[in-house]
């Protein structure tokens, strides 16, 4: 029979019944339009994350080599170089390096130790060289208490509240820091919500001088990691695993091992746990397509049994079983098809409004599409078969 005459019967027979068709669809329609949302919003986090995670264009790669002692404790301690003239001179001769360098401080931050309500805590540490936040109980941190290396700190109230009624109560007390006592100059008004949904995972946070830092908590400052910058189209691997190799005959050999950290495995992994979050909850999403195609069955069956009259005729002029299998099983691939693609259209809407509500951009995704169509012809090939199938069986002695 032409595919031609089986696409027009097919389509002439959901539009007679045009409202049940459309009905029947809602549930296509729905479940469609949930999983390419979903989709559609996950992949662009995924991208929105892992672009996050590297450079901005113009920017070169950079990969980072760790030492790590086997005695600790000399680590700490010993003033000798980690990363030699000679190392650093090795590695920018590799191919595909463009600089090597030692990495240097980041006075700028850092973290403390310190006890409340008999537990461990760790504190933010933000120092400064000039003068410090605003406070609403002392003083401001300034240059003085820089160059002179005074012990003294500044913390929000809400790090001491229970042990002081107000803030200036506060202010001239002590406190233990890594184990250096510090004088409590200052009070600000704290801005984090420890009611809030993250606050039982923020840190405090309070200020040094940056010169008293560096030279009571110096054993904090390690130089243990050396920063390789690669050419543009270096692999950050190859490059590293070079770099390791050369380093394991350098001056350090004997007293510790060397590793990297590579950006390319971390993107992989991120892409991974985001595309397999996603696809879980589209799954779940997609139930919705499983009732939707017992819906696809039960309308077939009732066209089946309204049509038996036609089944009789055509079997009388010569049909064959397949013919009439096929087109019952076209009628129910149509009909979820349309149902796919408006659910597909609705959920490019869904998307898009919900990008102008999102940091990241959500954009038309080929698999999303193919999917989307993919999965609702599906529905309407398996759903349908069964109905289609007692439609064949149907013989002419019996509908008579």
């Amino acid at each position: 029979m032409n595919p031609l005459v089986f696409f027009k019967g097919s389509w002439n027979s959901l539009w007679k019944n045009k409202k049940r068709s459309f009905l029947t669809m809602i549930g296509i329609i729905i479940g469609i339009a949930a999983v390419s949302t979903i989709m559609s919003i996950g992949r662009g986090f995924e991208n929105y994350v892992v672009k996050s995670l590297n450079p901005d264009e113009g920017e070169l790669l950079t990969v980072d080599i760790q030492f790590s002692a086997d005695d600790m404790d000399w680590m700490f301690e010993t003033n000798d170089p980690f990363f030699s003239e000679m190392d650093l001179q090795m590695v920018q001769n590799i191919p595909g390096v463009q600089e090597a360098e030692v990495q240097k401080e980041d006075m700028s931050f850092a973290s403390v130790t310190t006890m409340l309500e008999g537990e461990e805590t760790y504190l933010d540490v933000v120092m400064t060289e000039e003068t410090g936040r605003p406070v609403i109980a002392g003083r401001s941190i300034d240059r003085l208490d820089n160059l002179n290396e005074n012990r003294v700190v500044v913390i929000p109230f809400s790090l001491v509240e229970d042990r002081f009624e107000t803030e200036a109560d506060a202010v001239g007390r002590g406190i233990d820091l890594s184990g250096q006592l510090y004088t409590i100059v200052g009070v600000y008004e704290s801005e984090l919500d420890s009611s809030g949904l993250l606050g039982g995972f923020l840190s405090e946070e309070i200020e040094l001088p940056t010169n008293s830092y560096r030279r009571y908590h110096n054993e904090e400052m390690m130089n243990n990691t050396m920063v390789v910058t690669l050419e543009r189209g270096a692999l950050p691997s190859d490059v590293a695993d070079e770099t390791i190799m050369l380093l394991e005959e350098g001056t350090m050999r004997t007293m510790g091992t060397y590793e990297y950290f590579d950006m390319s495995a971390l993107d992989d992994g991120i892409s991974e746990v985001l595309g397999g979050i996603t696809l879980f909850i589209a799954s779940v999403a997609g139930i919705s397509l499983f009732i939707a195609g017992i819906g696809v069955m039960n309308m077939m069956y009732i066209s089946v049994s309204e049509r038996t009259k036609e089944i009789g005729i055509r079997r009388a002029l010569g049909a064959s079983q397949s013919s009439i299998r096929a087109q019952f099983v076209l009628e129910g691939v149509l009909m979820t098809s349309i149902g796919g693609v408006i659910g597909y259209l609705l959920g490019l809407l869904f998307s898009s409004i919900a990008a102008a509500l999102l940091p990241f951009s959500v954009g038309v995704d080929l698999a999303t599409v193919l999917i989307s169509l993919g999965v609702s012809s599906l529905v309407g090939l398996v759903f349908s078969y069964a109905p289609a199938n007692a439609a064949s069986k149907k013989e002419i002695i019996d509908i008579i």
